[in-house]
């Protein structure tokens, strides 16, 4: 192979290197939280880490104590402090008990984060890198991303991550603070459906009555009764026996009469008796 093509395969390789660490970390990072090293030619600086991850989203207990509610989905932010800036970072969410990458607290990104992506590492979205491979790099202050917290029973937890500042000042295999699990959330007792709040209105035909209404009776003229009064039967006894019928007040009457008429007549008889003698 010539000289010429030797430089040749040489840049192109140095551009490949240059391109996949510009369009995030490397699958090879994903267990060290080391940056590529054939990329990054000098050691890892010791100084404090001049970069963060805001934990302030995260509640805190009565002792202070930052903690996770399982299962929460959380809106968390990778920053600088200070004026300095970054081109690349790596995020994984390792338990605190044995240091082990959390497989069950998936990361997201957010759609207005162009600069962010999921990362190569196992198991998918086990971690979050950084997606800037425009010319020249882009520098970075802030990026933000979501995380769901892992299920119950799974206790404390911190965040791994790496971030390069220049080609050769980097921050390998950094930690969070300490996040405690919280309690489980409470679930939310299913009311049911309220009414609705206009009823429909039921439209009632009223049917015709079948109960008889009261009987109109047209007046009739009463017809005066007219008493028969039967003829007097004179009587031999003055007394009238216990057992006796009562006679109708109108053969009172009647016998009444007939006796004063007889008694008349009895007077004229006399009278005449009393001239022809």
């Amino acid at each position: 192979m010539s000289l010429a093509a030797s430089v040749l395969v040489l840049l192109l390789a140095c551009l490949y290197a240059a391109d996949a660490r510009s369009g995030g970390a490397p699958a090879a990072a994903c267990g060290t939280l080391m940056p590529d090293l054939p990329g990054h030619t000098a050691n890892g600086q010791t100084d404090p880490v001049p970069y963060e991850i805001d934990l302030t989203v995260f509640d805190e207990d009565e002792n202070g104590t930052l903690q996770y509610t399982p299962g929460g989905v959380y809106t968390l932010t990778f920053r600088r402090m200070g004026d300095v800036t970054f081109r690349g970072f790596l995020v994984r969410a390792r338990l605190a008990a044995d240091n082990s990458f959390l497989t069950n607290a998936p990361f997201a990104m957010i759609a207005s984060q162009t600069n962010t992506r999921i990362s190569s590492c196992e198991p998918a979205n086990s971690g979050i890198t950084h997606s800037n491979g425009q010319s020249p790099r882009v520098e970075l202050t802030e990026v933000r991303f979501q995380w769901t917290a892992p299920p119950a029973d799974t206790g404390p937890i911190f965040f791994g991550f790496a971030v390069v500042q220049t080609q050769n000042v980097y921050w390998a295999a950094q930690m969070s603070a300490m996040l405690e699990e919280g309690p489980a959330p409470t679930a939310t007792p299913t009311t049911p459906a309220e009414p609705s709040a206009t009823p429909i209105p039921t439209v009632v035909t009223p049917e015709p009555s079948t109960t008889p209404g009261p009987e109109t009776t047209a007046p009739t003229e009463e017809t005066p009764s007219v008493a028969t009064v039967p003829p007097a039967v004179p009587s031999s006894s003055p007394t009238t026996p216990d057992n006796a019928t009562t006679e109708p007040e109108g053969t009172e009457s009647t016998a009444s009469a007939s006796g004063v008429l007889f008694s008349g007549l009895s007077i004229l008889l006399a009278m005449l008796a009393t001239l022809l003698l």
